[in-house]
């Protein structure tokens, strides 16, 4: 057995254990190295696929375990699928023979002792079950969050920080497929800070928090190679290659895994920053309006929508639970007493009879639209493009943007339309929406008499 190597904490520390393994850093990562041993406590790195990611998080955690006092290491992966991958990294790593003797491996675990005795533990845990809470790392690494599911597990990892002074939370991750994610929250808080961008590299300072990044500018298009070039940093991925990866993965999945564009994952429906660009004022109290209506069951929201001619969202209105669709019926006379109302198109399914009682009793004129697949995807295509063409104007409105958060492009054999990125989240806002434009977007002229036969 050959002598224990001496290990030196720090920056160059990790520089120089990298050599020593033979896995020198790159430029860009010792960026990332830098930053994580600077005076912020949580950085973030995001690059796209194939950019030694999860490499360089195995070996800045593995030296953090052989040159920390008392070290704690607690690394989270998107699934344990992904926990093995990781861990494997480091497992390579911890064989080498500069480290003989200095590591015991288990199962998706990293042991070391110390000169006194004292154990040094790495684990890996997945997201699905993670068992973080409670523990107390002096360093925690969130691998690819863009595909963690729910808060929990960065919740643990960033709550946990408080428990050590010196504990750090490094997160490394490819763009988000939705902005409303877990990574979207920790980037919308970073880029509230003070941001720098030159070309592909976006460098952002929030209190306690360092983030990088990566990505293909929002100005440039994705097959623009030079440009996907410069966001994907690593030296052996080249103009060329990247060229050839377009070709074989659809263009949603290239533009999120390797030109790193938020919000344009598989499944996105919209271009990124399109809905925000058409927030602005609601229409006039008293201007004409379209309703737009899908009523929900129990775990399903109900949504009144108002637009105008002009395409403006008038009104709002939202009800959870079995009884909204009467709360949706009185809604829609207390708007129809106060401004005009063209017609109330719905989906029939749960609501058929009240709108033959709206017309009957209070003489609105009712239009059906059924879900099918062909209806859904033609009305699908407008929304999307009188918002990319900002020809749609809306309120900001809290519950609405959540509900276009939560909608997803899904393929069908007819084209594409909208859908839930997820069970159990609502987009009936969504639908409403889409039903008021089509028929506020291409209104029905009346019947008229042009001669006789």
């Amino acid at each position: 057995m050959q002598a224990t190597i001496a290990i030196a904490p720090g920056y160059q520390g990790l520089v120089e254990f990298c050599e020593l393994i033979g896995e020198a850093l790159e430029p860009f990562e010792r960026r990332i190295a830098r930053a994580h041993f600077g005076r912020e406590r949580e950085v973030i790195a995001v690059l796209p696929r194939g950019n030694l990611k999860t490499t360089l998080a195995a070996r800045i955690a593995l030296h953090h375990l052989l040159t920390v006092e008392n070290a704690a290491v607690t690394i989270g992966a998107a699934s344990r699928d992904q926990a093995r991958i990781c861990f494997e990294r480091m497992r390579g790593f911890a064989q080498h023979d500069a480290l003989d003797g200095q590591l015991v491996i288990r199962h998706l675990e990293l042991r070391h002792d110390d000169e006194h005795g004292r154990r040094r533990l790495l684990r890996v845990v997945p997201a699905e079950g993670a068992r973080v809470h409670g523990l107390s790392s002096s360093l925690y690494v969130g691998d690819e969050i863009w595909a963690w599911q729910g808060d929990s597990l960065l919740e643990a990892c960033l709550t946990g920080l408080v428990k050590r002074p010196d504990a750090k939370f490094l997160g490394i991750s490819t763009a988000a497929a939705q902005l409303d994610s877990p990574l979207g929250r920790l980037r919308a808080r970073a880029l509230a800070g003070t941001v720098t961008r030159k070309g592909a590299t976006i460098d952002a300072h929030a209190p306690g928090l360092r983030w990088l990044e990566w990505s293909l500018p929002d100005d440039a298009d994705v097959d623009d190679f030079p440009a996907v070039k410069a966001a994907n940093p690593a030296s052996y991925i080249t103009t060329a290659s990247l060229r050839e990866q377009a070709q074989r993965v659809t263009p949603l999945s290239f533009a999120q895994f390797h030109c790193c564009r938020w919000g344009a994952g598989e499944g996105a429906w919209l271009p990124p920053g399109a809905w925000s660009a058409c927030a602005g004022e609601l229409a006039p109290a008293d201007e004409p309006v379209w309703l737009g209506v899908d009523v929900g069951g129990r775990r399903a929201a109900s949504a009144v929508i108002a637009v105008t001619a002009s395409l403006q969202v008038a009104e709002v209105h939202v009800f959870q639970g079995d009884e909204a669709v009467l709360e949706v019926v009185d809604r829609i006379v207390e708007i129809a007493r106060r401004r005009p109302v063209i017609e109330v198109a719905h989906d029939p399914w749960r609501f058929r009879s009240e709108a033959l009682r709206l017309e009957r009793e209070h003489g609105l004129q009712s239009v059906e639209v059924p879900m099918s697949t062909t209806r859904m995807g033609l009305a699908s295509e407008n929304l999307h493009s009188v918002i990319v063409s900002k020809r749609l104007t809306h309120p900001d409105h809290p519950v609405l943007n959540q509900h276009v958060s939560n909608a997803v492009a899904k393929q069908t054999g007819r084209g594409w339309r909208i859908d839930k990125s997820a069970d159990g989240v609502q987009i009936d806002c969504v639908v409403a929406l889409m039903i008021a434009v089509q028929r506020a977007d291409q209104p029905v002229a009346p019947a008229a008499l042009i001669g006789w036969l």
